[in-house]
């Protein structure tokens, strides 16, 4: 009988046990569950303060603005340009820091930087033998170009994905009237001249490249730009 009652005193301790055990993990779920809420809305907190800081606007002084210079065949451009725009020499460096100071990468900047106006495998491939530079010069300086007014619209970025690397480069997109009416009368010129090779003067925005995550910035133009998909945040200027 002792050993009956024993073994019965075991079964309801060891059922008490379980019971207990049971009501712990229990209450340990709505614990875990807030735990995993405060986590996902810190994560979301987290995400939007991010996409924010890519969204805030970068900044330009108006100082800085002016005067560019008109550049025939440079000695070194690093965007392979034979005609281009260079910018006063404090327009780009502000822009370069804030990219840094955003993207949180290592990045290179054009040196010095240029707004391409005509590559030199364009001038190279199509123009040559049928424009003369001279000839090229007097477009620009009549669309004026000379002394344009340039009006930043976007900072853009482009990501290309390979194995092993990715690798950015970041420009301003302007809006440039002047620039799309050059093109356009390079391209009729070239025609009248009896040209037969491509130019196409839209392959080409008017963009400034002001970094890059490596140094080979030519093999991003010509650059053509989607505003919807390239531009990633506003440029404000003070």
């Amino acid at each position: 009988i002792a050993s009956i009652r024993l073994d019965m005193g075991d079964a309801l301790i060891l059922s008490g046990y379980h019971r207990s055990s049971g009501m712990a993990r229990l209450s340990l779920l709505p614990k875990v569950a807030l735990w995993l809420v405060a986590l996902s809305v810190l994560a979301v907190l987290f995400l939007r303060s991010a996409q924010s800081a890519r969204e805030a606007p970068f900044t330009l002084e108006r100082g800085g603005m002016a005067p560019w210079s008109l550049v025939s065949e440079p000695d070194r451009d690093a965007l392979g340009a034979w005609l281009a725009l260079r910018p006063p020499t404090q327009f780009a460096p502000p822009l370069g820091r804030q990219i840094f100071s955003r993207a949180g990468e290592s990045i290179h900047y054009p040196n010095p930087p240029s707004l391409p106006l005509i590559l030199r495998s364009e001038f190279d491939g199509a123009l040559a033998g049928i424009l003369t530079p001279d000839a090229v010069m007097s477009l620009a300086r009549t669309a004026g170009l000379e002394s344009p007014t340039l009006e930043p619209r976007c900072m853009a970025r482009r990501r290309v994905s390979e194995p092993g690397s990715t690798r950015s480069v970041y420009f301003i997109v302007f809006n440039a009237p002047a620039f799309g009416q050059f093109r356009e009368a390079v391209a009729a010129r070239f025609r009248g001249a009896g040209g037969t090779s491509s130019f196409d003067p839209a392959a080409l925005s008017p963009v400034l490249v002001v970094a890059g995550t490596d140094e080979n910035f030519g093999r991003w133009l010509p650059l053509s730009v989607n505003p919807d998909a390239d531009c990633i945040a506003p440029v404000e200027v003070e």
